[in-house]
């Protein structure tokens, strides 16, 4: 036998056949991280692991601090978190195995104690009911054994009458969710779409290669021309199965939507058919029918799969996606299982870009583009005004089509004009591929790049992607208020406030109306500050304003001042009995609680319908313990 092999080898050798070595590289961006106590410290790493799979994982670190293990496959940017729990300096290294091969990269973490100053308590309320019935249409389950319904893949399954998916403690939503845009017109040869958000001066700049944007949507067609190379192994989350393709119904209404959003994002530069506005890597998910409708608990399942989280019963996704987008819409508030999921994606770092809606109302009316932490994107036509069917007050503006003037975009057998916020929202995905490509950014300095660069515009803020990359090597800074504040007078509450820059900025209140208090904080700030108001006693009912600036961005918040008949209070008290409260909207929302004590602290948040600031037996509650500082506290109140 072993001559039988080695004349086997020889013969290989004889004939030039040869196999490529495989290949295991590991480069760190810097040697040495900082944190404060309390806080996450984020590592730069490239990773090059050549026809092989490489774990990628972190020795010499406490428990509790080291961040979960990593498969990678080619080459790869990433960014790994650390939670700096405890104070002092540690000499760990980063390790690639895979192949038989090992490579290690040292680094020194320095995590400096928390001053009292330093002592606070940050997370999130969420509202939800005490008890979810079953949807009429059904709900998810997860049966590695397999059990009664449709079979969605990977153990899931949808059937009628059962419990509802427990995700933690609560189920999964599944309202309605609808394609955004769709309207076919006459084959318009000219993209007059990309040179109004100045696509093709950005080109030269950058173009998005290297980059993965998901795309949840209807399925893409892997065989058109102008999605050859461009598209990743997907999932479908419709029939259950790996393969993203979109069915043919045979329909003359069927506008096969996922490719046309596909090919406006990343259409291949090929010399055939069209061009997309970057050059991105598609990772296509299927989770809406060919009619383009959908629900909530697949869009959820989606956003955590496509930002690589584990998701139980789903295959692991070998390409996470920087940047998910969402051409898509339902009616409603953001409810708590989709903010959690949101929150969860852009903890690690993934831009989610959602359509404003196509029903001419407020952009706030309608999921996921009124959750929280996601860059919603309103329609204009051709010489920029916003559409006629686009919903208002999106925080940006991309082309989308309007009147006789479509989009231009891959459909079954050629090219379609479509018209919508759906449209809109691709071009803003491709920007942040141009962007994220030009190296390792924080979201928050994309998206200040982003609207920093944006032109201004008597409707909003219109996409300039060329002057978004400009922004970005200049440092450009962008401040966006989420929300609306109400308080009663006397009463003191807050607003999350994004400080989208490359580096922490002074804020300071240039004004605000009605005798209000305000202030930021922590100042300086980059990434989420919360704007902290107090409504003095005596203050009037009204609507007011709090006029903010920062790095040469301004913001405006609104504070409505009247009486409520349900707010949120929550209240967190220490172990020697001192407890500090605030009131948050009805629906719950983020939190910080600054200049604690140490030790242990337990929060109590309560639903108080009758607004009289006492916790009645019927009114929804929910607990939680923490010890500053802490961040990602959770409460959920039902």
């Amino acid at each position: 036998m072993r001559r039988t092999w080695s004349l086997l080898f020889n013969l290989l050798l004889l004939t030039g056949c040869a196999l490529e070595a495989p290949l295991l590289r590991l480069s760190l961006g810097q040697e040495e991280v900082r944190a404060r106590e309390g806080e996450t410290a984020i590592l730069p790493a490239r990773v090059e692991a050549r026809g092989l799979r490489a774990r990628l994982f972190v020795e010499g670190l406490p428990p509790g601090m080291t961040p979960p293990p990593l498969e990678v496959e080619g080459k790869r940017e990433l960014s790994l978190a650390i939670p700096a729990r405890e104070a002092g300096t540690w000499e760990a290294r980063v390790v690639a195995e895979g192949g038989g091969m090992r490579r290690e990269a040292p680094f020194r973490l320095v995590v400096e104690s928390a001053s009292s100053q330093d002592l606070y308590l940050e997370g999130a309320v969420y509202v939800g009911e005490a008890e979810a019935a079953p949807q009429a249409a059904g709900v998810l389950r997860y049966c590695p054994t397999g059990c009664s319904g449709r079979p969605l893949g990977g153990g899931w399954y949808r059937a009628e009458g059962l419990q509802p998916l427990a995700s933690r403690t609560e189920g999964l939503p599944d309202r309605p969710v609808r394609a955004q845009g769709g309207e076919a017109e006459p084959l318009f040869p000219e993209e007059w779409n990309l040179p109004l958000a100045r696509f093709p001066e950005a080109w030269a700049e950058a173009t998005g290669e290297g980059v993965v944007v998901a795309v949840a949507d209807t399925g893409v067609l892997p065989g058109h021309p102008d999605l050859e190379g461009a598209l990743l192994p997907g999932l479908d989350l419709v029939d259950g199965d790996t393969d993203p393709t979109e069915p043919s119904t045979g329909s003359p209404l069927q506008t096969f939507h996922g490719s046309h959003v596909s090919g406006v994002l990343a259409a291949a530069w090929n010399g055939v058919g069209m061009a997309g506005a970057s050059q991105a890597h598609i990772l296509p998910i299927r989770l809406l029918t060919p009619e383009g409708t959908g629900r909530e608990s697949d869009l959820i399942l989606a956003l955590r799969w496509a930002a690589g989280i584990p998701v139980p019963g789903l295959p692991p996704n070998p390409h996470p996606a920087q940047v998910v987008n969402l051409s898509l819409s339902g009616e409603g508030p953001c409810s708590p299982a989709l903010q959690e999921a949101l929150d969860e994606v852009r903890a690690r770092g993934v831009l989610v870009v959602a359509a404003a809606g196509n029903y001419g109302r407020d952009f706030r009316d309608y999921f996921p583009g009124n959750c929280r932490g996601v860059l919603t994107v309103g329609a204009v036509g051709p010489e920029g005004r916003l559409a006629s069917y686009s919903n208002r007050s999106a925080p940006l503006l991309a082309p989308g089509g309007d009147g006789a003037s479509g989009v231009l975009g891959p459909t079954l057998g050629g090219h379609r004009l479509l018209k919508g916020t759906s449209q809109a929202a691709p071009h803003v995905s491709a920007a942040l591929a141009l962007l994220r490509s030009r190296g390792a950014a924080s979201p928050e300095a994309l998206e200040g790049a982003l609207l920093a660069g944006s032109r201004t515009t008597p409707e909003g803020r219109l996409l300039d992607a060329f002057a978004a990359l400009e922004a970005l090597e200049g440092g450009g800074v962008a401040l966006r208020v989420e929300g609306q504040l109400v308080l009663r007078p006397g009463e003191e509450g807050s607003l999350p406030v994004e400080v989208l820059s490359p580096y922490p900025v002074p804020g300071r209140v240039v004004a605000a109306e009605g005798g209000l208090a305000a202030y930021l904080a922590p100042n300086p700030a980059q990434g989420t500050a919360h704007l902290r108001v107090r409504a003095p006693t005596g203050t009037a009912p009204g609507a007011y304003r709090v006029r903010l600036e920062g790095g040469g961005a301004w913001a405006t918040a609104e504070v409505q001042v009247e009486a409520l008949p349900a707010r949120v209070v929550l209240s967190a008290c220490s172990e020697g009995g001192a407890c500090r409260s605030l009131a948050l909207p009805p629906e719950g929302g983020p939190f910080r609680l600054e200049g604690l004590s140490p030790g242990t602290y337990r929060l109590l948040a309560f639903l108080d319908r009758d607004g009289d600031g006492a916790l009645d037996p019927e009114e929804p509650r929910g607990e939680a313990e923490a010890r500053p500082p802490a961040r990602g506290v959770r409460l959920l109140v039902r």
